[in-house]
């Protein structure tokens, strides 16, 4: 409950439904999973999604979640729809803060250390900055129990830790974006590695290789057994989709965290501004895991360090190094396996605020068990960190003097606004770099005197209230630049009631007619209405991180070469009420064709292994017509056809 308070009030904008989730939550994440949801109360099975693009396979689709547990509990218990696809990713948030928690406690971390760790995953950078990224967050949620059920299955070792890791893995792999499993693949195999040393060190005598191997080997392949729908359906779709090789030219792999974003690890507001000096994108941009464990990182540095600490240290190193895009892309990206497959070298940030957080963890917990001197760390530490804050804050008092770049400059503005949306909007627009550094440079200066004096003091239950607090306000400051969109989510809500219900017929109208004027407003919350106004097809090729290679076929220009035809039409003669659909599902369309001669029926759904045919009760493989979608040839007279994946 804890958590779920801090939450709630950290990512309030989100949280109360006063904002929607902004840009790629909606455009790119939520259509899957809402079709999942409608085809199951339809009683249709969402193997095929007509919807996008002319089609693709939906249980290949990698954004979609469409092989996590918690994507079928959704979608058949409540239906997916903003409200619930909000609270979805509000629940990640709270695993995520609660995992952190538990894995500190498996490395007997008092409960000091476990809640400001737990706080500072769940409210860090990489949380804030990708809140619009759904699977990003859902995969990171899973990372600290992966490594707690990992944990307590070598040092514990029994059929029930065995299911119970292997469960965890597979919820971290159905629920992560692809780049974040890659990461995850190099990140445990050095993780079990590290344990396999490490154990046969500490323990010597009583160490038995084979039986650390048998325990691993148990695990792994229960976790491949489950996971075999999910690696048969993702290594089904990789030939045929646009991402599906290797990044041949490096300058296409963007957006890293780069060099001049390390200043959020004391003022991340302040990269929320100035795009041409971060030259990056703005989730990408945020490195924080609060001002505690940041001082106590600092000070680990020059500690005597244990085991763990050094594979968390290094681990973080080698991420940070993999994250940073510029030399280091065309080393690691040429070098490494998988690697290459990654466009957003930004996505492996995650692993790396996971190791710092436990580094840093452990240097803290060391401090409050042994109960060292805080002199040291008092006097160097902190004072350093002061001054580098007194430091950004008089670079942006006089950034304000020298730019006149500032809120200060325009804020009346703010009453020509209506409503608090309009006047938030108005701060987001309108504040600067400089505004930020000194906003949170005094903010931090706060937080950073009152850590001070609890660490000093030993006051730890006001050291996590005040690290609580900090995580809190910190995050408030950062969630409107990249989590929360202008709209309300009833106002997301009120466009996706325009929706059909279900899967209905589609209409028997050429495909440019299924956009119209007014479907504008919708697109703005909701991004492309093709994904929504449940018809085949769209004029205009629309944005979605799943592309199959038909599609650079299908959209010459970005026009559907066919979008002056209808779903179904005959070749030599289209005249549509010739044309009957006795029965339609997202996977199979059922029709009665009549024709005066040897005619070509095509349904504008992408040629795809795994389509058939039945004419006339006679199964034949369709033809693809113009090399893309699914056709069929037709005798003279009356034939029921029946197209179905």
């Amino acid at each position: 409950m804890v958590f779920v308070g801090i939450m709630f009030v950290a990512y309030l904008p989100i949280s109360s439904f006063m904002f929607f989730l902004k840009n790629d939550a909606f455009g790119g994440y939520f259509p899957s999973k809402f079709f999942i949801s409608e085809a199951l109360h339809s009683n249709d099975f969402p193997w095929w999604n007509p919807y996008i693009n002319f089609g693709l396979p939906q249980y290949g689709d990698m954004n979609s979640g469409f092989y996590s547990p918690f994507t079928w509990i959704f979608a058949s218990l409540f239906t997916y729809n903003a409200y619930t696809f909000t609270a979805e990713l509000l629940l990640y948030l709270i695993l995520a803060g609660v995992g952190m928690y538990q894995l500190c406690r498996s490395f007997k971390f008092t409960k000091t250390v476990s809640y400001i760790a737990g706080f500072s995953f769940m409210c860090s950078g990489y949380m804030v900055g990708h809140l619009q990224h759904f699977n990003w967050i859902s995969g990171a949620a899973f990372l600290p129990w992966c490594l707690w059920g990992y944990n307590q299955l070598i040092n514990n070792f029994s059929l029930k830790n065995n299911i119970v890791c292997a469960l965890i893995f597979y919820l971290f792999l159905s629920s992560a974006h692809p780049g974040m499993i890659i990461g995850a693949i190099y990140f445990f195999a050095a993780y079990i590695i590290f344990f396999f040393l490490n154990k046969k060190k500490e323990e010597q005598q009583s160490f038995r290789a084979k039986s650390f191997i048998k325990k691993n080997a148990w695990m792994i392949g229960l976790l491949l057994l489950i996971s075999i729908g999910m690696i048969v359906g993702y290594s089904d779709i990789v030939p045929f989709i646009t991402r599906g090789k290797k990044i041949d030219n490096l300058d296409a792999i963007v957006n890293p965290f780069n060099l001049q974003s390390l200043i959020s690890l004391l003022t991340p507001m302040a990269t929320m501004k100035a795009d041409g000096f971060f030259k990056t994108d703005i989730s990408m941009r945020n490195f924080y895991f609060g001002i505690t464990l940041l001082m106590f990182f600092v000070f680990a540095l020059k500690q005597q360090k244990n085991n763990f600490q050094k594979f968390f240290l290094f681990a973080g190193i080698f991420f940070l190094l993999l994250s940073l895009g510029g030399i280091t892309k065309y080393i690691f990206y040429n070098t490494l396996p998988l690697i290459g497959f990654v466009r957003l070298p930004g996505e492996f940030m995650v692993f790396v605020i996971l190791c710092f957080i436990l580094f840093a963890a452990f240097s803290l917990n060391k401090f409050i068990i042994e109960k060292s001197s805080p002199e040291e760390f008092h006097f160097k530490v902190f004072n350093w960190t002061k001054i580098i804050l007194m430091g950004l804050l008089a670079i942006g008092i006089i950034g304000i003097i020298i730019t006149q770049k500032s809120i200060i400059f325009n804020g009346l503005g703010i009453f020509s606004y209506p409503g608090l949306t309009g006047k938030l909007k108005f701060i987001v627009d309108h504040i600067s770099i400089f505004d930020a550094l000194i906003l949170q440079g005094f903010i931090q200066l706060g937080f950073l005197n009152s850590v001070r004096t609890h660490v000093k003091r030993r006051t730890y239950k006001e050291l996590i209230k005040v690290c609580a607090v900090e995580m809190i306000v910190i995050t408030l400051f950062n969630v409107p630049f990249t989590g929360a969109g202008q709209a309300s989510v009833s106002e997301v809500q009120a466009a996706l009631h325009k929706s059909p219900a279900g899967i209905p017929n589609p209409y028997d109208l050429p495909v440019y007619r299924n956009s119209h004027d007014e479907t504008q407003n919708y697109t703005k919350v909701l991004g492309n209405w093709s994904f929504y106004n449940k018809q085949i097809g769209s004029e205009v090729k629309a944005d979605y991180p799943v592309e199959l290679n038909t599609s650079k076929i299908v959209f010459k220009d970005s026009i559907s070469v066919f979008s002056y035809k209808p779903y179904l039409f005959c070749t030599n003669d289209s005249l549509i009420e010739k044309l009957k659909v006795n029965s339609f599902k997202s996977s199979m369309i059922d029709i009665t064709v009549y024709t005066k001669d040897v005619d070509t029926l095509v349904y504008q759904q992408n040629i795809y292994p795994y389509w058939k045919c039945i004419i006339n009760g006679e199964n034949v493989n369709p033809i693809a017509y113009a090399g893309v979608f699914n056709a069929v040839k037709l005798s003279p007279g009356k034939n029921n056809v029946k197209f179905f994946f």
